[in-house]
């Protein structure tokens, strides 16, 4: 795999272009913690209020356990980041990419929520703008060469492992 971690940061160092990499850096604040842990508690009193409780602790649990991953892994693997190919230095470990796994833990559970349960007008704009932001948020690490592909993937795949423990939950807590 490190061949293609390197193999696909060299790729997006070699075509870096300014406008591009201004966009990506807004793309990449979307997963970043604050406007992420922002949106879960929002999220989470919205679906409390509208009385759907279940939805509130599952997202709750897919977020926070998700978080929780990454940081014991990071913390126990201590990858070190690409640096020299960096747009800006990040402080954490590399591996797994807390972007890409709040990306799908978060904007994964609203969109599989959308999709599932809401009759609005905006259902599928919504579903179809959360389904192009959360691969953006990963590519956007890989672009600005704080993160490795590997990174990435392992991310997506914590993230989307925590909504489905969070959904089997939910599922438990809707039969009481």
């Amino acid at each position: 795999m490190d061949f293609m971690d390197q193999a696909v940061l060299n790729f997006f160092v070699a075509n870096r272009v300014e406008w591009l990499s201004f966009l990506m850096l807004i793309i990449t604040y979307s997963g970043s913690y604050i406007l992420a842990g922002s949106l879960t508690i929002l999220s989470s009193l919205s679906f409390f209020i509208h009385k759907h409780k279940s939805s509130a602790i599952s997202l709750l649990i897919s977020v926070g356990g998700s978080l929780t991953s990454v940081f014991i892994l990071k913390n126990i693997l201590q990858k070190a980041r690409p640096l020299t190919e960096a747009l800006y230095l990040e402080s954490s470990s590399s591996f797994p990419s807390g972007h890409a796994t709040i990306a799908m833990a978060l904007y994964g559970f609203i969109l599989y929520t959308l999709w599932k349960h809401d009759k609005h007008h905006l259902k599928n704009p919504l579903i179809i703008f959360l389904a192009i932001l959360i691969p953006l948020i990963g590519l956007s690490r890989l672009y600005l060469g704080v993160h490795y592909l590997s990174d990435v993937l392992v991310g997506y795949a914590i993230g989307f492992v925590w909504i489905v423990i969070s959904l089997y939950i939910k599922k438990k807590l809707n039969r009481r």
